[in-house]
């Protein structure tokens, strides 16, 4: 009986010392192990630790203030001032949603500054082999964090390098002449003698149209017109008026649009996409640049620049009945 009762107390004993030693790992090997799972992290490519959100990204996304789309820019995380950043840092890459549009163009880039502005360059305005970047005025790696603001005007202004300012303007005299340095009007496109002043063109034309034979669709501008237009006529661009009409003509509304080049003998442009934009309704050219003779001369001497004199809105679209939908 003796040994019977010895013999379950030894299998019991036995079998709990089993178990316990299966959920023992012994200090060694945990280090060992976590030694283990570093180098594997290390061996892995490094993307993994990036921040990547979810869905494609397109032109109209918008990846800054954000830190949900660094892979769109970096190969793997920045590491010791390493930017790691794709395309070479090719910034016409990298930054390739802006120079798509004018608005990039309100300054060059990819040029070397004249001796007379890299002398007044401040030593935190870096260039890039050279030349003029991106990265030059625009503090790149603020817009890789999430911003404490929805007001996007204040974003902008944020990520200039030395922000914020006052005037934007002040950023321009970091490097150029104030006394020098002044805006012009690029709608007075004549000089006294009457003649086309090549640099007024230049401001919105790849190069100088020959206005005695190009048409509307023959000229190359250097963006889309919105843009070109906003970057002088911001408060216009935000009316209501003009912001609804920035869009698709109805098959209706553009039947009248080509019956009334035709009858008025004027042009009324759309964009690439077929939108009216701000050249369909406003002639941007001052009086005789254009010759008189030709349809895109009309509306340059009216008031406002627009295509049709009189009432607008009634020549494109049939108020009569939208009076009467009013007053059913």
């Amino acid at each position: 009986m003796r040994r019977f009762v010895l013999s379950i107390i030894i299998i019991l004993v036995s079998s709990s010392y089993s178990c316990y030693q299966k959920n023992i790992v012994f200090p060694d090997r945990t280090g060992q192990r976590r030694s283990d799972q570093r180098r594997e992290d290390q061996r892995r490519p490094d993307e993994h630790r990036l921040k990547v959100e979810s869905g494609a990204v397109t032109d109209a996304t918008n990846i800054h203030y954000t830190d949900k789309y660094c892979t769109e820019c970096h190969e793997q995380t920045p590491l010791n001032g390493n930017k790691f950043l794709k395309y070479g840092e090719d910034y016409k890459q990298l930054c390739r949603c802006h120079y798509k549009t004018a608005a990039r163009d309100i300054h060059p880039s990819d040029i070397e500054p004249p001796e007379e502005i890299k002398k007044r360059i401040p030593n935190d305005f870096p260039l890039r082999n050279g030349k003029i970047a991106c990265i030059t005025c625009h503090d790149i790696f603020a817009q890789c964090k999430d911003s404490k603001t929805n007001d996007t005007f204040a974003r902008e202004r944020n990520f200039l390098r030395g922000a914020p300012y006052e005037k934007l303007t002040m950023l321009c005299f970091k490097c150029h002449n104030k006394t020098k340095f002044e805006k012009f009007n690029p709608h007075e496109q004549l000089d006294e003698k009457k003649e086309i002043i090549a640099l007024k063109c230049l401001y919105c034309h790849k190069k100088i149209p020959d206005v005695k034979k190009e048409e509307f669709k023959d000229v190359a501008l250097i963006g889309d017109l919105e843009p070109l237009c906003v970057r002088c006529h911001n408060q216009a661009y935000k009316g209501t008026l003009h912001a609804t009409h920035l869009r698709k003509p109805s098959a209706k509304v553009l039947a009248r649009i080509k019956q009334m080049e035709i009858e008025l003998g004027i042009t009324l442009p759309l964009s690439d996409e077929g939108k009216i934009t701000c050249a369909t309704c406003h002639n941007p050219h001052e009086k005789g640049v254009i010759p008189a003779e030709r349809v895109g001369a009309k509306g340059a001497g009216e008031a406002h620049k627009n295509r049709l004199s009189g009432n607008m809105c009634i020549k494109c679209h049939d108020m009569s009945s939208n009076v009467r939908q009013i007053n059913r």
